[in-house]
């Protein structure tokens, strides 16, 4: 089986432990494989271009949507099933770890307002109270450039980290920026 990967979840072979894959751009061109890995939310896209390949999309806002990711594609059988049970294991302590740095936020009783699905999916995952009159959290692509009072703009597509380190570095943005306007 062929199995194509895009750029952005370049790290997955290495949390299945696949070593035949190729890197591709299913979303914007015909790729030869029978297996694509992308991001969720651009299947019908891919599916347009690429009619013959199945899709997987991966779900990755919080640890545990990764988690469940690897989990799934182990039900598929694509990847090495000891390497996926490791690599699960390494992103529970990974989430374990920031839920530790997010006590501190919680007892100052803090309420959030996502702007976005996928930003409250990051905020329920650390524990944090929800509510309209909370701080205002938008991805950067929605910021406008105008009022940043009372705002924190969280960096949502950072390409220069991999995939664990991006959603590493979500918490790590809403825990630091939290504390910050605490001061």
């Amino acid at each position: 089986m062929k199995i194509g990967i895009t750029k952005m979840y370049k790290e997955i072979a290495d949390l299945i432990g696949l070593k035949d894959f190729k890197i591709v751009d299913p979303y914007n061109s015909k790729v030869d494989c029978d297996f694509l890995i992308i991001s969720k939310g651009y299947k019908e896209r891919v599916k347009k271009l690429n009619p013959e390949a199945e899709i997987f999309e991966v779900k990755s806002a919080t640890f545990t949507d990764l988690i469940k990711s690897l989990e799934e594609l182990k039900k598929l059988g694509i990847g090495d099933e000891e390497k996926i049970n490791n690599s699960i294991e390494f992103l529970k302590h990974k989430g374990i770890e920031i839920k530790k740095l997010s006590e501190n936020i919680k007892k100052l009783n803090i309420k959030i307002n996502p702007k976005t699905e996928f930003i409250k999916k990051v905020v329920e995952d650390l524990g944090l109270k929800i509510s309209k009159d909370g701080i205002l959290i938008i991805p950067d692509y929605l910021f406008d450039g105008k009022n940043i009072e009372n705002v924190i703009i969280l960096k949502t597509h950072n390409y220069d980290l991999g995939l664990v380190e991006r959603i590493e570095d979500r918490y790590l943005q809403i825990i630091n920026k939290l504390e910050m306007q605490k001061r």
